[in-house]
Parts: structure tokens; sequence; C-alpha cells
């Protein structure tokens, strides 16, 4: 493919998408290098676009990606070991660009599109599960067991049976749902786009119960303008954390978080315009991890602190421009996955980052 149309083609996919850690006592420590890169065109054998990247209970992400024209899309496993980055690819029937990923404790890789597709970890052979949700899911989260995965379409939140496709459960958000993420007590936080009094539309954050029934009031993320989620987490004691691009140009992000029904933390963060604006989570839970790049900015990791919203650390991805995707934890505590591609001369490559 030519590099501008790859350039393109990376922009549009990739913002649509998409261990040096701490002890508990002491300052919160960042991660601090570019362990290694995983060029992902090299790794399947021909030039791709990243779909999704998605965490792994086992500390292994896994990346779908696809390719113009081909009959099949590809997931790579990511890991690091003492030889370095090392991938394992495993070719599925294809899906589209939109198609969300989910890991099962077993290592089972959920792919939810049109029909939800499981791919064991061995070599078993890859199976579709039916399911009836008017189309492809905007936002996906699996349960803690593995079981049921809970998907948006619109405002409709469905809980469905991983093994079967058979609905355990649904729910109707105030709007549209963009993301979702599993709660610590068995229920959904749920970022919903939601039309502001002053104009315009802006992200909330919204919890539903086990029985996906709305719990308390949503929490409107930014007050003061209109703004659109980009990423949500939650953390062992419920703190919930979410990404934000604020107004139509996208071109700053904001990190807050969330605690018992009220705003703690807001940071904004410069130079979010090439960047999906995903984040991650460090294990201890206090420091979270935003990829950054725009065309007058670094591509970046930034690590920031979750309490005093300071930023703590940041690691170079790139010497020029780079538009970076989405982010997973690596290992037990290792470091980070980020996907996205640097642009350079030879135009852009879609890659990995190891950071540690």
């Amino acid at each position: 493919m030519p590099a501008a149309r790859r350039t393109a083609a990376l922009l549009a996919l990739v913002l649509a998408a998409d261990g040096c850690t701490g002890e508990r006592r002491g300052e919160p420590t960042p991660q601090t290098a570019l362990v290694d890169t995983i060029d992902l065109d090299a790794a399947v054998g021909t030039d791709v676009v990243i779909y999704d990247l998605a965490a792994s209970p086992t500390g292994t992400p896994v990346a779908l990606v696809g390719a113009d024209g081909a009959p099949q899309s590809w997931l790579v496993r990511l890991a690091l070991d003492d030889a370095g980055a090392a991938t394992d690819l495993r070719a599925i029937p294809a899906v589209a660009s939109t198609a969300q990923l989910a890991v099962a404790p077993d290592g089972t890789v959920l792919v939810a599109d049109d029909e939800l597709t499981r791919v064991p970890p061995d070599a078993a052979e890859v199976s579709a599960v039916p399911w009836d949700l008017g189309g492809p899911p905007s936002a996906v989260a699996l349960s803690p067991d593995g079981r049921t995965l809970s998907a948006a379409r619109d405002t409709t939140i469905t809980a469905v049976d991983v093994a079967t496709g058979a609905v355990r459960g649904s729910g109707t958000a105030s709007g549209p749902v963009t993301h979702l993420a599993g709660t610590p007590d068995g229920g959904l936080a749920a970022l919903v786009t939601a039309d502001r009094p002053a104009g315009g539309t802006g992200a909330v954050l919204v919890l539903l119960d086990r029985d996906l029934r709305p719990v308390g009031d949503p929490v409107e993320l930014v007050p003061e303008r209109p703004s659109t989620g980009t990423a949500l987490h939650v953390t062992a004691d419920g703190t919930a954390v979410a990404a934000l691009h604020l107004g139509e140009a996208r071109a700053v992000g904001r990190l807050v978080t969330v605690v018992d029904g009220g705003l703690r933390t807001s940071v904004d963060l410069d130079g979010a315009g090439d960047s999906a604006l995903d984040l991650a989570v460090a294990p201890d839970g206090r420091t979270a991890v935003v990829p950054l790049a725009d065309l007058q900015f670094p591509a970046e990791l930034v690590t920031v602190d979750l309490t005093s919203g300071e930023r703590v650390g940041a690691v170079k991805l790139c010497d020029g421009a780079g538009v970076l995707g989405a982010v997973a934890p690596l290992g037990e505590g290792e470091g980070f996955v980020v996907t996205g591609a640097c642009i350079d001369a030879d135009g852009p490559q879609s890659t990995a980052f190891v950071v540690g």
C-alpha cells in the first residue's frame, strides 16, 4: 500500500480503536524505557491495520489485525522473554475493523463482531457463536469467570452466554454506550454519550448492578465543555478511571477519576490529536499510562499519578511524529504494550511498542 494511503488508513483506524511499577510504599515509579518494538507487518507477512488490543489475565496481550482484501484476520499474542519481544500468530476468519476483543482466564480469545468468535489458546478449532445484537457491538466487557460477555450496541447492554450466545439479561442506558468495564461488585461501569444543556454532547459515567439496572446518578466527566469518551478502567477498589477527548478538535485529552459518585482527579493532556487516548492502570492501582501523539508533540507513553494528578513520567516511542492506538499491561507488572506507528520517510509500519 502506498505510504500516503497507509498513513491515512492508520490514522482513521487507530484513532477509532481501539514491568516497571513501584511498590505500594514510596513514590509511584513510572515506566522508564522503550524495551523493544514488534513490526506487526513483518510478523504477519503483509501490510496490516491494527483493529484492537486486549489485555489478558495471563499477562500476554493480544492484538487483532487485518489487511485490505484479505480473506482472513489475525490474532497476534505479544510476550516478552529473555530474548526480547516475541509473537505468536493465529489466523481467524475475516472480521470488520470495528471488532472488539476480550480474553478469558483460560486464554480463549473472544472476537465480538456480527457473531462471537471463540479462539482457544491451543490448536483447537475456532468456533463461531451466533448472537442477535442488531449489529456489531460498540463495547464489550467480560465477566471475571469468562462465562458472560456484556456487549453494548447504541443504548442497549446485553449479557450473553459465551458458550451458547444465549441472552442472560439486558439493560438500557440513558444514551449511546461507548465503553464498558467490570466493577468489583460484579456490575458494570459504562461511558455514555449524553446531550449537554449548554449544547453539544459529553461523556458521562453510569454504573449498573449485576442485573444491568442503573445505580446512583450519572456523573458528568467534563462539566464545562463537550467531550468524547475514549477509555474506561475500574480499579480493584472501585475507582473509575476514564480518558476523554475535549471538544471537536480532539487536540487535548483529559484523564479523570471518579470515586463514590464524584470527580476526584482531573488532568488535562496536551498533544492528544493523533492518539486514540486509551489507558491502562498499573497493577498497584496508583498510576495510569496514556499514549499521546500529535503533529507538534512527541509520540510517547505518559504516566500519571492517579492520586495527585501529576505527570510523573514519559517514554518516547518515535523519533518523529507518530499515531498511537491502544495500550495493555504486559506480564505481571513487567510493563505495557502500545500499538501504533511512527511516521517517517518510508511510511508507517504497524508496530507494537514494548515499554518497561
